[in-house]
Protein backbone atom coordinates (compact mmCIF):
# COMPACT_ATOMS: atom_id res chain seq x y z
CA UNK A 1 0.00 0.00 0.00
CA UNK A 2 2.66 2.52 1.15
CA UNK A 3 4.85 1.67 -2.18
CA UNK A 4 1.73 2.23 -4.30
CA UNK A 5 0.91 5.18 -2.83
CA UNK A 6 4.28 7.06 -3.29
CA UNK A 7 3.94 6.35 -6.70
CA UNK A 8 0.94 7.98 -6.80
CA UNK A 9 2.81 11.35 -5.24
CA UNK A 10 5.47 10.73 -7.69
CA UNK A 11 2.44 10.70 -10.80
CA UNK A 12 1.36 14.22 -8.83
CA UNK A 13 4.76 15.31 -9.06
CA UNK A 14 5.38 14.53 -12.75
CA UNK A 15 2.08 15.92 -13.34
CA UNK A 16 2.38 19.28 -12.15
CA UNK A 17 5.80 19.80 -13.48
CA UNK A 18 4.45 19.08 -17.29
CA UNK A 19 1.28 21.52 -16.31
CA UNK A 20 3.39 24.22 -15.20
CA UNK A 21 5.95 23.98 -18.19
CA UNK A 22 3.23 24.24 -20.54
CA UNK A 23 1.19 27.15 -18.69
CA UNK A 24 4.51 29.24 -18.75
CA UNK A 25 3.15 31.47 -20.80
CA UNK A 26 -0.14 32.02 -18.85
CA UNK A 27 -0.79 35.44 -17.16
CA UNK A 28 0.51 34.96 -13.48
CA UNK A 29 0.10 38.53 -12.21
CA UNK A 30 -4.03 38.69 -11.65
CA UNK A 31 -5.02 38.68 -7.91
CA UNK A 32 -8.02 36.29 -8.28
CA UNK A 33 -8.29 36.44 -4.01
CA UNK A 34 -9.36 40.03 -4.82
CA UNK A 35 -12.41 38.16 -6.61
CA UNK A 36 -12.87 34.76 -4.87
CA UNK A 37 -12.94 34.10 -1.38
CA UNK A 38 -11.61 31.60 -0.06
CA UNK A 39 -13.64 29.07 2.08
CA UNK A 40 -12.74 28.04 5.55
CA UNK A 41 -12.01 24.27 5.09
CA UNK A 42 -10.63 24.63 1.07
CA UNK A 43 -6.91 25.29 0.87
CA UNK A 44 -6.76 27.96 -1.81
CA UNK A 45 -5.16 26.95 -5.19
CA UNK A 46 -3.45 30.65 -5.80
CA UNK A 47 0.14 31.09 -4.02
CA UNK A 48 0.19 33.76 -1.73
CA UNK A 49 2.04 35.36 1.56
CA UNK A 50 -0.67 35.10 4.41
CA UNK A 51 -1.34 34.69 7.90
CA UNK A 52 -4.62 32.34 8.81
CA UNK A 53 -6.05 31.67 12.52
CA UNK A 54 -9.16 29.37 12.70
CA UNK A 55 -11.30 28.85 15.55
CA UNK A 56 -13.88 26.32 15.97
CA UNK A 57 -16.53 26.19 19.18
CA UNK A 58 -18.35 22.73 19.66
CA UNK A 59 -22.19 23.20 19.70
CA UNK A 60 -22.32 20.94 22.56
CA UNK A 61 -22.06 20.56 26.20
CA UNK A 62 -19.52 20.21 27.26
CA UNK A 63 -18.39 21.90 24.27
CA UNK A 64 -14.76 22.95 23.20
CA UNK A 65 -12.94 26.18 21.49
CA UNK A 66 -10.01 24.94 19.10
CA UNK A 67 -7.71 27.49 17.52
CA UNK A 68 -5.63 26.49 14.59
CA UNK A 69 -2.78 29.14 13.19
CA UNK A 70 -1.51 28.70 9.80
CA UNK A 71 0.67 30.81 7.71
CA UNK A 72 1.00 30.91 3.91
CA UNK A 73 4.00 31.83 1.48
CA UNK A 74 4.62 32.47 -2.15
CA UNK A 75 8.27 31.36 -3.83
CA UNK A 76 7.38 32.61 -7.09
CA UNK A 77 4.88 32.18 -9.28
CA UNK A 78 4.68 28.61 -9.76
CA UNK A 79 5.81 27.58 -6.26
CA UNK A 80 4.80 28.89 -2.42
CA UNK A 81 4.39 26.78 0.97
CA UNK A 82 2.03 26.18 3.89
CA UNK A 83 2.97 26.02 7.38
CA UNK A 84 -0.38 24.75 9.64
CA UNK A 85 1.17 25.60 13.74
CA UNK A 86 0.40 22.80 15.75
CA UNK A 87 -3.73 23.10 17.10
CA UNK A 88 -4.61 24.42 20.88
CA UNK A 89 -8.38 22.97 22.21
CA UNK A 90 -10.16 23.60 25.42
CA UNK A 91 -12.54 22.37 26.66
CA UNK A 92 -15.61 24.21 28.02
CA UNK A 93 -16.45 24.22 31.37
CA UNK A 94 -12.97 24.96 32.06
CA UNK A 95 -11.06 21.91 33.95
CA UNK A 96 -13.86 19.17 32.21
CA UNK A 97 -11.14 17.97 30.06
CA UNK A 98 -7.63 18.41 29.70
CA UNK A 99 -6.41 21.02 26.89
CA UNK A 100 -4.69 19.01 23.87
CA UNK A 101 -2.47 19.77 20.93
CA UNK A 102 -1.75 18.90 17.41
CA UNK A 103 -0.65 18.03 14.87
CA UNK A 104 1.71 20.39 13.04
CA UNK A 105 1.88 20.28 9.22
CA UNK A 106 3.85 21.31 5.80
CA UNK A 107 3.26 21.35 2.58
CA UNK A 108 4.84 22.34 -0.97
CA UNK A 109 2.76 23.66 -3.30
CA UNK A 110 3.30 23.35 -7.40
CA UNK A 111 0.26 25.93 -9.13
CA UNK A 112 0.40 24.42 -12.64
CA UNK A 113 -2.51 26.44 -14.45
CA UNK A 114 -3.65 29.92 -13.74
CA UNK A 115 -5.52 31.88 -16.63
CA UNK A 116 -7.20 35.34 -16.05
CA UNK A 117 -9.16 37.26 -18.66
CA UNK A 118 -10.66 39.82 -15.70
CA UNK A 119 -12.62 42.24 -18.69
CA UNK A 120 -14.95 38.97 -18.59
CA UNK A 121 -14.79 38.12 -15.25
CA UNK A 122 -13.18 35.07 -15.98
CA UNK A 123 -10.77 33.03 -14.23
CA UNK A 124 -9.32 29.67 -13.73
CA UNK A 125 -6.59 27.68 -11.36
CA UNK A 126 -4.89 24.74 -10.56
CA UNK A 127 -2.77 23.13 -7.96
CA UNK A 128 -0.68 20.33 -6.62
CA UNK A 129 0.36 19.83 -3.13
CA UNK A 130 2.42 16.98 -1.29
CA UNK A 131 2.06 17.81 3.07
CA UNK A 132 3.12 16.31 5.26
CA UNK A 133 1.18 15.97 9.16
CA UNK A 134 3.48 15.19 12.37
CA UNK A 135 2.68 15.18 15.89
CA UNK A 136 3.65 12.71 19.23
CA UNK A 137 2.28 9.36 19.58
CA UNK A 138 -1.23 9.81 20.22
CA UNK A 139 -0.55 7.10 23.18
CA UNK A 140 1.44 9.41 24.77
CA UNK A 141 0.01 10.99 28.52
CA UNK A 142 2.05 14.33 27.36
CA UNK A 143 1.00 16.62 23.94
CA UNK A 144 -0.83 13.35 22.75
CA UNK A 145 -2.14 13.96 18.85
CA UNK A 146 -3.51 12.73 15.80
CA UNK A 147 -0.70 10.92 14.38
CA UNK A 148 1.71 11.24 11.63
CA UNK A 149 0.37 11.42 7.72
CA UNK A 150 1.75 12.16 3.92
CA UNK A 151 -1.55 13.53 1.92
CA UNK A 152 -1.30 14.68 -2.19
CA UNK A 153 -3.87 16.45 -3.43
CA UNK A 154 -5.44 18.75 -6.05
CA UNK A 155 -6.94 21.97 -5.86
CA UNK A 156 -9.01 24.11 -8.34
CA UNK A 157 -10.75 26.83 -8.64
CA UNK A 158 -13.14 28.58 -11.38
CA UNK A 159 -14.43 32.15 -11.32
CA UNK A 160 -17.48 33.38 -13.39
CA UNK A 161 -17.80 36.74 -11.74
CA UNK A 162 -19.82 37.61 -9.31
CA UNK A 163 -20.20 33.59 -9.17
CA UNK A 164 -17.36 31.21 -7.86
CA UNK A 165 -16.46 27.34 -7.36
CA UNK A 166 -13.04 25.95 -5.47
CA UNK A 167 -12.05 22.97 -3.91
CA UNK A 168 -9.75 20.00 -3.37
CA UNK A 169 -9.73 16.56 -3.32
CA UNK A 170 -6.84 14.18 -2.43
CA UNK A 171 -5.55 10.94 -0.54
CA UNK A 172 -4.43 10.99 3.01
CA UNK A 173 -1.51 8.17 3.49
CA UNK A 174 -1.23 7.27 7.62
CA UNK A 175 2.18 6.61 8.85
CA UNK A 176 2.02 4.73 12.44
CA UNK A 177 -1.23 4.98 14.33
CA UNK A 178 -3.61 7.41 15.24
CA UNK A 179 -4.82 8.50 12.13
CA UNK A 180 -6.68 6.60 9.40
CA UNK A 181 -5.83 6.92 5.40
CA UNK A 182 -8.47 7.49 2.91
CA UNK A 183 -9.23 9.73 -0.11
CA UNK A 184 -11.64 13.66 0.71
CA UNK A 185 -13.66 15.89 -1.75
CA UNK A 186 -14.03 19.39 -0.49
CA UNK A 187 -15.73 21.84 -2.81
CA UNK A 188 -17.71 24.70 -2.29
CA UNK A 189 -20.02 27.41 -4.53
CA UNK A 190 -19.95 31.03 -3.48
CA UNK A 191 -20.76 34.42 -4.56
CA UNK A 192 -19.76 37.95 -4.62
CA UNK A 193 -22.57 39.88 -2.71
CA UNK A 194 -20.50 43.34 -3.02
CA UNK A 195 -16.71 44.37 -3.36
CA UNK A 196 -16.92 43.80 0.62
CA UNK A 197 -19.38 40.96 1.15
CA UNK A 198 -19.12 37.02 0.17
CA UNK A 199 -21.28 34.21 0.71
CA UNK A 200 -20.40 30.27 -0.59
CA UNK A 201 -21.71 26.66 0.58
CA UNK A 202 -18.92 24.24 1.65
CA UNK A 203 -19.53 20.15 1.56
CA UNK A 204 -16.97 17.68 2.11
CA UNK A 205 -16.91 14.18 2.32
CA UNK A 206 -14.43 11.22 3.14
CA UNK A 207 -14.13 7.48 3.94
CA UNK A 208 -11.26 7.92 7.09
CA UNK A 209 -14.39 7.01 9.66
CA UNK A 210 -13.34 4.32 11.34
CA UNK A 211 -16.38 2.45 12.67
CA UNK A 212 -16.59 0.58 16.26
CA UNK A 213 -17.01 -2.68 14.32
CA UNK A 214 -13.89 -1.88 12.70
CA UNK A 215 -15.15 -1.36 8.99
CA UNK A 216 -14.54 2.07 7.10
CA UNK A 217 -17.26 4.39 7.47
CA UNK A 218 -18.05 7.46 5.28
CA UNK A 219 -18.07 11.24 7.05
CA UNK A 220 -18.59 14.80 6.13
CA UNK A 221 -19.96 18.57 6.82
CA UNK A 222 -22.34 21.22 5.11
CA UNK A 223 -20.95 24.73 5.90
CA UNK A 224 -22.29 27.47 5.13
CA UNK A 225 -20.51 30.73 5.31
CA UNK A 226 -20.41 34.13 5.35
CA UNK A 227 -17.51 36.80 4.15
CA UNK A 228 -16.54 39.87 5.15
CA UNK A 229 -13.08 42.23 3.61
CA UNK A 230 -12.78 44.51 6.36
CA UNK A 231 -9.60 46.22 4.92
CA UNK A 232 -7.82 44.99 1.33
CA UNK A 233 -5.64 42.84 3.42
CA UNK A 234 -8.09 41.64 6.32
CA UNK A 235 -10.75 39.18 5.97
CA UNK A 236 -13.36 38.11 8.31
CA UNK A 237 -15.47 34.86 7.48
CA UNK A 238 -18.00 32.65 9.98
CA UNK A 239 -19.48 29.97 9.25
CA UNK A 240 -21.84 27.21 10.94
CA UNK A 241 -20.82 23.40 10.14
CA UNK A 242 -23.10 20.92 10.41
CA UNK A 243 -21.01 17.12 10.43
CA UNK A 244 -22.62 13.90 9.98
CA UNK A 245 -20.92 10.37 10.77
CA UNK A 246 -21.96 7.10 8.76
CA UNK A 247 -22.60 5.66 12.60
CA UNK A 248 -24.57 8.79 13.87
CA UNK A 249 -28.34 10.08 13.11
CA UNK A 250 -27.56 13.12 14.72
CA UNK A 251 -25.37 15.69 13.06
CA UNK A 252 -23.00 17.59 15.38
CA UNK A 253 -22.70 21.57 15.08
CA UNK A 254 -20.26 23.71 15.12
CA UNK A 255 -19.36 27.63 14.55
CA UNK A 256 -15.92 28.50 12.76
CA UNK A 257 -14.41 31.87 12.34
CA UNK A 258 -11.79 32.67 10.29
CA UNK A 259 -9.05 36.17 10.10
CA UNK A 260 -6.97 36.34 7.47
CA UNK A 261 -4.31 38.93 7.21
CA UNK A 262 -2.26 39.37 3.55
CA UNK A 263 1.31 40.47 3.31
Amino acid sequence: MRNRYFRVIFLFTLIGLGCAQRASAQEWNCDVDDYITKAIGIEEPWLENAGYLFSQVTNAQPGSLTLAPEVEAKLNDHVGMELDLPTYTANTPIGSAPATFGPAAAGLKLATLHTCNMSRGMATLLTFEIEGQYWADPRRSVLPGQGNAVSAQVMWAQLWYPWFTQGEAGYTQRIGTGISSGWFVNTSLGRSISTAYAAQLEVEVDNQLILDDGRRGMEGSVMPQVAYHVTPVWLLAVGEQASFQQSSSQPKWSTWVMAERDF
